[in-house]
């Protein structure tokens, strides 16, 4: 898989469906009552934002057993990482899934509070694990996202 969005792309429709099943519990829909000039001119009276930030992890079946969220901590070359970018405020939710081992549906989801995460970091809830390449992420278990009550929405595939 060379294309890094691969799974992304694979699974766009099930990654929008479980997110608009998970709006009603998103925090980051902001309400106004519109101007007079757009209520006059333009004719609506309410104005709904959802432009929401979201990171998306897919991993495979057999990490499932582990029922955590990883996030890369170091990279090959050093760059900025995605726990940089999550504690920079550059995502506001998490969608994270785990697909079958046919690799043809998403068997587990977990959309998460983004902001859990960075508490998680701060307080130092999580650990820290290598792989061989010399990378590195943290690993955050849903149990204690949970606790801190980040969890938005979780789904588990039933035959």
């Amino acid at each position: 898989m060379n294309d890094i969005r691969f799974l992304e792309n694979k699974f766009f429709k099930e990654i929008k469906k479980h997110i608009l099943l998970a709006l009603p519990k998103i925090q980051y829909i902001n309400f106004r009552l519109s101007t007079d000039e757009e209520d006059t001119k333009l004719s609506f009276d309410m104005v709904c934002n959802i432009d929401i930030l979201i990171s998306i992890r897919i991993r495979k079946n057999k990490f499932k057993v582990y029922n955590d969220l990883t996030i890369r901590s170091k990279s090959k070359n050093n760059g900025k990482t995605e726990i940089d970018k999550i504690m920079d405020n550059k995502s506001q939710i998490y969608f994270y899934a785990y697909m079958n081992e046919e690799e043809n549906l998403l068997e587990k989801i977990r959309i998460v509070d983004v902001e859990t995460i960075k508490k998680l970091t701060i307080k130092e809830k999580y650990q820290k694990r290598k792989n061989n390449d010399g990378t590195e992420f943290n690993t955050y278990l849903f149990s204690e996202i949970k606790k801190e009550n980040g969890d938005i929405y979780q789904y588990d595939y039933k035959n």
